[in-house]
C-alpha cells in the first residue's frame, strides 16, 4: 500500500500544503512590527529596510518572515 501512487500523491500534496500554511503564519506574526521587534526576533523574521522601487515609488522599511528552510549557517 505505500507504494500506491495515489497514497504518496496525497501525502506529498499534504506536506506542500502543512509548510505553505506554517510559512504563511510565519509571515503574518512579522507583519508590522517595529524595527527593534522585529530584529529580537530574528529566529522567524527578518527587517527590510526601505528602498526606492525602479518606478521611483519609495518603499518604507518593514518586517517580514523569513521564508524558506532554516540554515545553520552564521550570521552575516
Amino acid at each position: 500500500m505505500h507504494n500506491n501512487p495515489m497514497t504518496r500523491s496525497i501525502t506529498a500534496l499534504a506536506a506542500a500544503l502543512l509548510l505553505g500554511a506554517s510559512t504563511q503564519a510565519m509571515a503574518v506574526e512579522c507583519k508590522g512590527m517595529e524595527k527593534k521587534t522585529c530584529e529580537r526576533n530574528e529566529s522567524q523574521c527578518t527587517w527590510v529596510n526601505g528602498y526606492t522601487r525602479g518606478d521611483g515609488v519609495k518603499v518604507s522599511g518593514y518586517c517580514r518572515g523569513k521564508g524558506g528552510k532554516k540554515s545553520s549557517s552564521s550570521k552575516s
